[in-house]
């Protein structure tokens, strides 16, 4: 009988240990990662079974694509970029936390022994027994515990949603900054070179006692201005060049010759009022961030569920087994806690609390999201005001530098006239590209805030991609 019982305990903890899961080392080598980065490139084949989905029309399917948009930056860093990774990786974590929420409270199992030194002729010496303790885990505990871990669930994937979009935020600001910032930089070396021209008039001029020191001090200025304004805008484009190659996933060489396209580029446009209305009404009711903050809200709900549960008691039962020199014994076990001094009070005040936070929180959130619309749509308004109006000043001011080149050809002005007007329709082109760049910054904030593109090409595109929106 003794050996019999010692076989069964034998046998259950030979089955549980064949349950166990193996421990497999993944070590990472930074040498690796570094060398798998490099290889990362745009036109890549292999990626082309992955990004066709959620090309936009214009491509036909057809990858590598012949120029490279928002669409198929973003496609392509649906794949390469680390961020989106990391968050994917944190999806899988909190879907293993439900497994956790789900299982059922092992018991625990002891084995006392006992020896009597004095031992009466033909006993045992040995006293021994097997006792265990199993937690009666009722099922409202892993419910609310299941429900918990669930709520992680949706709070990972809303927050890979909003990873998402920060994504496809980025690419846009740093592809808008990119290809404004060449064309500033062009014309930041035209300037340098109608400025090189005019200093070097003045010092002939002046050399012949025809025009003062103080226009070719002036002269000068403007040359050191122009090449400094070159300077910024080169820099400018190394930026955002290397923004834009870190959000897609890539090195910033990978972007060397690569075709960019941006039809809209040059003529920013605010939605229809009633298309605005539509979108302001669902980003207040269902943007990410909100989504998000009700999920935490939900969170302390059940937390507060979970409080008021613990201060009943739980209940543990301990049956076992005991050889008491030859007498075969079965033993059984109650235990639980007594609530005399704390009904856990405390806690479930605490638990309260938060959840009353996380009430106020969603009331921010949304209140915030208001706020964001509102103000990126005024600012859009202004700032395609201020485009417009920047428009017709460079329009007059080329209109100027080609009747000064007429002038000149008719021999009714000079080269210093035309220089100067020149330099005029420079400056203005580049004020129509700093408020350009105002504008198409102020239309991504109402896309950011609105949680949506606002360039219907891009729209189907965005919506195919897994996890844009929750």
């Amino acid at each position: 009988m003794t050996w019999a019982v010692a076989k069964t305990f034998l046998g259950m903890a030979i089955l549980a240990l064949c349950g166990c899961a193996t421990y497999q080392p993944r070590p990472i080598d930074p040498a690796t990662l570094r060398a798998h980065w490099q290889t990362h490139r745009l036109d890549d084949p292999s990626l082309a079974a992955a990004v066709k989905p959620f090309l936009p029309p214009r491509d036909a399917g057809q990858w590598p694509p012949a120029a490279y948009g928002r669409a198929e930056l973003f496609a392509v860093a649906l794949s390469l970029n680390p961020d989106l990774a990391e968050s994917r990786a944190q999806m899988a974590q909190s879907v293993a936390a439900v497994t956790t929420a789900r299982a059922l409270p092992n018991p625990k199992v002891g084995l006392a022994l006992e020896r009597f030194t004095q031992a009466q002729a033909g006993s045992a010496p040995w006293l021994w027994g097997v006792s265990t303790d199993w937690l009666i885990d009722g099922s409202l505990r892993r419910k609310l515990r299941e429900d918990a871990a669930n709520a992680g669930v949706r709070a990972a994937r809303l927050d890979y949603a909003e990873k998402v979009w920060a994504v496809w935020r980025d690419i846009r600001i740093a592809l808008a900054d990119l290809m404004l910032g060449q064309r500033q930089e062009s014309v930041a070396r035209q300037t340098v070179d109608a400025a090189m021209q005019l200093e070097q008039s003045f010092a002939q001029r002046y050399q012949l006692g025809e025009s003062s020191p103080g226009e070719r001090l002036q002269a000068a200025r403007t040359l050191a201005q122009a090449r400094r304004d070159e300077t910024v805008a080169a820099q400018r484009v190394v930026d955002a060049q290397a923004r834009l190659a870190r959000t897609i996933g890539v090195q910033a060489s990978a972007l060397k010759d690569v075709p960019l396209i941006w039809d809209s580029l040059d003529q920013p446009v605010a939605p229809p009022s009633t298309q605005l209305k539509q979108w302001a009404d669902q980003a207040l009711l269902s943007r990410t961030d909100l989504e998000r903050a009700l999920v935490e809200y939900d969170t302390r709900e059940t937390e507060l569920h979970q409080q008021i549960r613990a201060q009943y008691p739980q209940v543990s039962l301990g049956p076992g087994y005991t050889y008491d020199h030859g007498v075969h014994k079965l033993t059984f076990g109650f235990n639980t806690s007594l609530p005399i001094f704390d009904q856990n009070q405390g806690p479930i005040a605490e638990a309260k609390a938060r959840r009353e936070m996380a009430g106020k929180h969603v009331e921010v959130v949304q209140a915030n999201i208001g706020k964001e619309i509102d103000q990126s749509s005024a600012q859009l308004e202004v700032a395609l005001h201020g485009l417009h109006a920047a428009a017709q000043e460079r329009q007059l001011a080329s209109r100027a530098a080609d009747q000064a080149k007429q002038a000149k050809t008719l021999g009714a002005g000079d080269r210093i006239a035309v220089l100067n007007a020149q330099l005029a329709a420079l400056a203005a082109a580049q004020t129509e590209l700093v408020t350009l760049a105002q504008a198409q910054q102020a239309l991504g904030a109402l896309e950011d805030a609105l949680r949506t593109p606002l360039d219907g090409a891009e729209v189907p595109s965005f919506q195919a991609i897994p996890g844009s929106h929750p």
